[in-house]
């Protein structure tokens, strides 16, 4: 009798289309593309779940690992819980004052998002601790009760309790805690010293406020889509901002670790796909329906950061643009976002110019050339009119498309004001869109101190590929790869993430003072921490690894830089390893190091890992390269590259037309997920993981004469 085949299944939520992936321990994949309708995301996955197990007849599913966008969009959209905050007396107003930043300093309209809470449900209580950790000012329990009892007059479903210094002693929020359990059992409630016990008023305050505005919208949701998939037993999984995964209980307690979760799932396949084929140096683009990620990969990692915003709109150009949304410190990739996907929205603004996003068509109505009632031009119509997306239909024949509707939305809505044909104003959207996406790859390059000519740029997503050699181009970039399942490739992430939880504590100290013992005591009290925690899930605390992290800072600066700790340094090296390290990051980050500058500890930091069965893109190579099939005959159909090249006949391949030998530009090729433009001066080939491998060669562009012909 053979051994049951179980199945392990993924599902990311995009602004338009669920992707989902169910991976067999046989090796093979069922990939699925559904749209996204929120509320019936589990029954939707439930349905592909059931379609597998036809396949695969007595296959017990083994685990469910969930990508959402539903943290990042209670934020974005202002659909969060009512919520309260106690807090400090004479913090009252720490959310609305916040950094005192702000992004437009030249634009004079500008106005800074309203407070996440507002100021009638945020309340003072009487108590203070020293920043030793010693009590100034006792906590004044009848306030409390107060402040309670306001909060439930006015309704409140979460409250968040922020107290000055609780990161040094905590007692005092834990005593508020237990009082508001007291007087107001049905209420969630979160602290700062549980969610964030790191120096910095108000990104911890702002951290907590966020977590409790999320908790209610978070358990509601898991409680569905739990709900709609509890015929099968495994517990739900959640992606994190990190790359790790978390139980859906800790996602309902912790919901800010989740708000950049289908982002860190691509970016992290990214990684996993650099590494096995050698790419030491990366960039992860992900363009799907409603934006476009870029993140940075090095020494076969994403680059991380404790730093970020959410809300405002999308975050568009990273660390030197701050003041717009609110504070959020937990570990994440350090992922920028824009609004260019595929439904994004083009228009014409006051003054006459062309714009592309942030606003989407999403799921419904979506592009205009999907016939679903959308009238709005996108770049998904702008791709269909310059001939780079099948004019009849995609995903395998299972999406119509209707061109004649994308060039009817683009010559209404912009081709009156603007004064072009509608060849001209699709390829102004495509080129729009290609400039907001280049600014957010400079951002994790360029403004890390990084140059994008040195790195290889890792496309994804519904749309990625057909932008991505334009986008390399921009940015001197040479090569790209295009991977098996592209279009569900964040999806794919989810597979290969490990459980991971995070650990921080503020150790605010010189590096030239501390007692090197001590501090290495710090990172013990951590793992102390984490394998009580293990303890608590039931699982094996042998299973854990860790990585011990550090942020360091020049005395007089306000920003800190996250540096690894060595695992088998001693003690007697450790404050010059450091030392030593945090020069060299702070020069290649901002361009200069001050070796006579003191350096100061801020906070210590503890990654705790727990590996997953993890998938091989090798073998994924390997079942491609045995599977892989042709085209049937060869196509082509005309596609415009602008003013310089024009209209070419461009031919229409599948993958496995490029396995034998490279393939010049102009060419397209079709898949069920994607749609890969290879531009002239461009060709295409695969490499041994399936990869469709893009490369700039001048012999390629005159080798594409042969395939395409001004018309």
């Amino acid at each position: 009798m053979s051994t049951p085949i179980s199945l392990r299944v993924a599902f990311d939520i995009g602004g338009t289309f669920t992707d989902v992936v169910i991976a067999g321990s046989d090796g093979q994949l069922l990939t699925y593309k559904i749209l996204t309708l929120p509320d019936s995301v589990g029954a939707d996955v439930g349905r592909c779940i059931a379609d597998a197990e036809r396949q695969h007849p007595e296959s017990p599913v083994a685990s469910l690992v969930h990508g959402t966008t539903i943290a990042s969009n209670a934020v974005l959209e202002e659909q969060g819980a009512r919520t309260g905050l106690i807090t400090t007396k004479g913090f009252r107003d720490e959310l609305e004052i916040r950094r005192l930043g702000r992004p437009s300093v030249y634009n004079v309209f500008w106005q800074r998002t309203p407070p996440l809470i507002p100021r009638r449900r945020r309340l003072e209580v009487s108590e203070r601790m020293t920043v030793r950790g010693e009590v100034e000012t006792p906590l004044n329990q009848e306030d409390v009760r107060q402040a309670i009892l306001s909060l439930k007059r006015q309704g409140v479903e979460s409250i968040a309790v922020a107290f000055l210094h609780s990161y040094v002693n905590p007692s005092h929020e834990r005593q508020a805690v237990a009082l508001i359990r007291e007087l107001f059992p049905e209420v969630m409630v979160c602290s700062s010293a549980d969610i964030l016990p790191e120096v910095r008023e108000y990104e911890r305050t702002s951290t907590t406020a966020l977590n409790a505005y999320l908790m209610p919208v978070v358990g509601r949701y898991l409680d569905q889509v739990e709900t709609q998939l509890q015929t099968y037993p495994p517990a739900l999984q959640i992606m994190q901002s990190n790359g790790g995964i978390m139980s859906a209980a800790h996602a309902r307690l912790r919901p800010v670790h989740m708000i950049e979760s289908g982002p860190a799932a691509g970016a992290l396949a990214a990684a996993g796909l650099a590494r096995e084929i050698g790419l030491a140096q990366a960039v992860a683009f992900d363009m799907g329906g409603t934006t476009a990620k870029g993140c940075l990969i090095e020494n076969g990692q994403p680059v991380e950061t404790a730093e970020g915003e959410v809300g405002a709109g999308i975050n568009r150009a990273g660390r030197l643009s701050k003041g717009a949304g609110y504070a959020l410190r937990v570990p994440a990739y350090d992922i920028v976002e824009v609004g260019a996907g595929g439904g994004s929205l083009a228009w014409v603004d006051d003054g006459g110019a062309l714009r592309v996003g942030p606003r989407s068509a999403g799921a419904i109505p979506g592009p205009a050339c999907y016939d679903r009632g959308g009238t709005e031009p996108t770049i998904t119509d702008a791709n269909v009119v310059l001939g780079y997306m099948n004019p009849d239909s995609i995903a395998g024949g299972t999406v119509p498309i209707d061109a004649t509707a994308a060039q009817t939305a683009i010559q209404t809505r912009l081709g009156a004001r603007l004064g072009l044909s509608v060849h001209e104003l699709a390829f102004g959207i495509h080129q729009v869109a290609d400039a907001t996406m280049t600014r957010a790859i400079r951002a994790v390059t360029t403004e890390r101190g990084r140059d994008p000519r040195e790195f290889t740029l890792i496309a994804f997503g519904g749309s990625g590929p057909v932008h991505a050699a334009t986008l390399a181009d921009n940015l001197g970039m040479s090569r790209v790869y295009i991977p098996l399942f592209p279009g569900v490739f964040s999806a794919l992430g989810l597979l290969v993430a490990d459980l991971r939880s995070d650990y921080v504590q503020s150790v605010p100290q010189e590096l030239d003072t501390v007692d090197p013992t001590a501090l290495l005591q710090e990172f013990d009290a951590l793992v102390a921490r984490a394998e009580q925690d293990t303890h608590n899930e039931q699982r094996e605390r042998s299973d854990l690894t860790y990585e011990r992290l550090i942020d360091l800072r020049y005395q007089r600066q306000s920003s800190e830089l996250t540096l690894a700790v060595p695992a088998q340094v001693e003690a007697a090296d450790l404050r010059r390893v450091l030392a030593e390290s945090f020069h060299a990051t702070h020069e290649r980050t901002y361009g200069y190091r001050r070796e006579d500058d003191t350096i100061a500890i801020v906070s210590v930091r503890l990654k705790a890992t727990v590996q997953t069965q993890s998938l091989s893109f090798s073998e994924l190579g390997v079942y491609f390269g045995q599977s892989a099939k042709k085209a049937t005959r060869p196509d082509s159909r005309r596609a415009y590259f602008g003013p310089q090249q024009g209209e070419l006949d461009t031919r229409i391949l599948s993958r496995g037309d490029l396995l034998e030998q490279a393939v010049a530009g102009p060419l397209i090729v079709e898949e069920f997920d994607t749609t890969v433009v290879v531009p002239p001066q461009w060709q295409a080939s695969v490499d041994a993981y399936g990869n469709i491998v893009l490369s700039k060669s001048s012999k390629a562009h005159k080798q594409g004469q042969f395939y395409g012909r001004r018309i």
